[in-house]
């Protein structure tokens, strides 16, 4: 219910793996200390 996947065209099975496997999903949370950095 969360996630929502069938509005993007993706399905989630019963053991909750979308399809097609090739999808990727997240779930992004801000966290009030985090700072952006550059990596070199």
């Amino acid at each position: 219910q969360l996630l929502q996947p069938e509005r993007i065209g993706v399905k989630l099975s019963e053991e909750f793996q979308l399809h097609p496997e090739q999808s990727t999903d997240a779930i992004v949370i801000h966290h009030p200390e985090a700072t952006y950095f550059n990596a070199r």
